[in-house]
């Protein structure tokens, strides 16, 4: 058993501590909660975590700096961050601390479960490119007699694409009308105006883009963005503040959309 993943679970709310508790032990992880920010610090001193769920908004100190303190002190556990907010605004200070993901309380099991494997799988793989990285040193070493003391490996030169032409979607680059995605950067502008978006908002609004004139229904949209399945009204109270967000960062006048228009009660239509 001393292989399980260690997982800390870090959430003021102690009825979400036992549920994540008792998932995450159910799939076979090793699970430590904290129910403050000071007690997930003073943990990580003591001993290492593979990853971190750790609450957005809790007394005293708050999750980002939680997580400020955690990359300060060196630490390379995967981290998700939960919420239980419809908005994920606080993603864009999230990026420099290097966030595995966003989100939400109400995301079905399922669904946790798997964003913690893929962050866990991404931490191996890490792990595996350093232990290799580590032996081809070992290696040069040993054929040149331990002359060369820091073996550097320089990456082959990347092509450098083109721009993709007008309208015509490549691997990283969507372009619709005056809509452009880059899927590589996940940013997004509008009539030349870059759109500060979460990364629930990209995937959004990149869904309904791929699908442009079609309507998307509330379950449609919450698989296509967020990869699990729900009922059509979770579906509808998960999906409708990403939406309504979005139409204030996209819409010239939000409260009579161009862009993102609605089908009652059924879904959206990206229309542009």
């Amino acid at each position: 058993m001393t292989n399980q993943p260690r997982v800390l679970v870090v959430d003021d709310e102690q009825n979400i501590r036992l549920t994540l508790n008792a998932l995450l032990s159910r799939a076979g992880y090793a699970v430590t909660t904290a129910a403050t920010g000071e007690e997930a610090v003073a943990l990580f001193e003591r001993e290492p975590f593979d990853l971190m769920l750790v609450d957005l908004q809790m007394p005293g100190m708050k999750g980002m700096e939680i997580v400020a303190k955690v990359r300060e002190a060196g630490h390379d556990a995967i981290i998700i961050v939960l919420t239980g907010h419809g908005s994920l605004d606080s993603a864009i200070e999230g990026i420099r601390f290097g966030i595995f993901d966003y989100l939400l309380k109400t995301s079905d099991p399922n669904h946790i479960l798997a964003r913690v494997a893929a962050g866990l799988e991404e931490r191996a793989a890490r792990r595996r490119q350093s232990d290799l990285l580590d032996t081809i040193g070992a290696a040069v070493q040993e054929l040149t007699g331990g002359k060369v003391q820091t073996p550097v490996l320089t990456p082959p030169p990347q092509p450098v694409a083109p721009p993709p032409p007008p309208n015509e979607p490549s691997g990283r680059v969507l372009t619709i009308g005056p809509l452009t995605l880059d899927t590589w950067h996940q940013t997004a502008t509008l009539n030349g105006r870059s759109l500060n978006l979460t990364p629930t908002e990209f995937r959004l609004l990149l869904c309904l883009a791929e699908h442009a004139g079609q309507m998307l229904s509330y379950t449609q949209l919450v698989r296509c963005a967020q990869g699990y399945e729900t009922t059509d009204l979770e579906a509808g109270e998960l999906i409708k503040p990403h939406i309504h967000h979005l139409r204030q960062k996209i819409e010239p006048e939000p409260s009579a959309p161009r862009y993102l228009l609605n089908v009652r009660g059924k879904g959206y239509i990206l229309q542009i």
